[in-house]
């Protein structure tokens, strides 16, 4: 069976983590992944590619800059005889894929939605895109898809009007492999040895550095709460527009020796062991991979309340108003936690785990 997927073009984020998190757990001489995006280098030098060598197809033009070519060069594309096309959606920008495979008559045309909101820094480019993306929403229906989805059930009504019927959207769990995030005592010794914080409380924050995420927020949050609690480290991990940003206010607020802003990094599981509470102020999410990934490896969540819900798999999840306080209070008194259990049991209860999730998508694809 072949599937195309249709993603985005930054490869560092959660739509595609949630490609290749499935990928090790399906059956590739059954079921050929391949991208559509342009993002063709840097989706090629992933160490997924490496590995699987799956088909990449550059898309060189967008709908906003002329439907004709863009309608020709997706034509052709769709054309190579897919069974899936699987759309992975942040926000409308339009629908002429959608348009063109139903009319190819591919037997599946997936639409998913990852997000709740615009993730852009520039007030004026948001504003710009939300009225785009309202447009759109209101003109799709089913005559353009013959599934939708969502991971979260605010990331199906930011998608979807009341034109889909709520009982058509299935709800796709953002799950991660539990068993890799599993805590281990002596990794985050080692890890922490290595990082110089084995006295220190860590927090820690995985995200793309942008407006989403907030990580200015936290910073300033952070450092408040350094005052309370000398013993406190904050490590942020992700890349992003927003990382010199970030990086500048850390040095404006003197605290290059207690905040680390690293990059992206490979080995996020080893980070997690190395935490003690893991934080994210997001201005909202769809439903989102790092926190599951977070309380996979046991660790306490502190949570933006603009985000689902949902996302508290374990217990483990406290949710916090985007004021400083509540979390400056929260962050000061956070203590090293060594006492972890595996959430293994919670996770593959709500579904969160691989197989389960592996089942659901090779049900969605089988099922005509």
């Amino acid at each position: 069976m072949k599937i195309l997927h249709m993603t985005p073009p930054e490869v560092q984020n959660g739509v595609y983590q949630y490609i290749f998190n499935h990928m090790p757990f399906i059956d590739q001489t059954r079921y050929e992944f391949s991208f559509l995006t342009q993002a063709e280098e840097e989706l090629q030098a992933t160490e997924e590619y490496k590995q699987y060598h799956f088909p990449i197809y550059r898309l060189n033009s967008v709908q906003r800059n002329g439907r004709e070519k863009f309608e020709r060069e997706i034509r052709k594309i769709l054309s190579r005889g897919f069974d899936v096309i699987h759309l992975h959606t942040s926000a409308w920008r339009g629908f002429l894929i959608e348009e063109t495979a139903m009319e190819l008559k591919i037997p599946k045309v997936i639409v998913h939605s990852h997000s709740s909101g615009i993730d852009f820094v520039d007030e004026n480019r948001r504003k710009e895109i939300l009225r785009d993306h309202e447009y759109y929403r209101e003109r799709f229906s089913m005559e353009y898809a013959t599934d939708v989805c969502a991971c979260s059930r605010p990331a199906a009504e930011w998608l979807f009007s009341e034109k889909i019927p709520r009982d058509r959207i299935r709800i796709l769990p953002n799950a991660v492999d539990v068993k890799k995030f599993r805590y281990h005592r002596a990794l985050r010794n080692e890890m922490r040895r290595k990082l110089g914080v084995e006295d220190r409380v860590v927090i820690g924050h995985v995200g793309r550095y942008s407006f989403t995420k907030n990580q200015e927020f936290l910073v300033r949050c952070f450092t408040k709460a350094y005052k309370r609690n000398p013993k406190l480290y904050l490590i942020l991990i992700g890349q992003g527009e927003n990382i010199a940003a970030v990086r500048k206010l850390v040095e404006e607020l003197g605290m290059k020796e207690h905040i680390r802003c690293y990059g992206w990094m490979e080995n996020i599981p080893d980070f997690l062991q190395a935490m003690d509470v893991f934080c994210l102020p997001s201005k909202f999410e769809g439903l989102p991979i790092s926190a599951v990934e977070a309380q996979a490896a046991g660790l306490r969540c502190l949570i933006s309340e603009e985000v689902t819900r949902e996302t508290d798999l374990t217990g483990l999840a406290g949710f916090l108003p985007l004021e400083q306080e509540p979390w400056v209070e929260a962050l000061a008194d956070a203590e090293i936690d060594t006492d972890r259990s595996w959430q293994d049991d919670s996770l593959y209860r709500a579904g969160y785990s691989m197989e389960a999730s592996c089942s659901k998508l090779i049900q969605l694809y089988e099922t005509f």
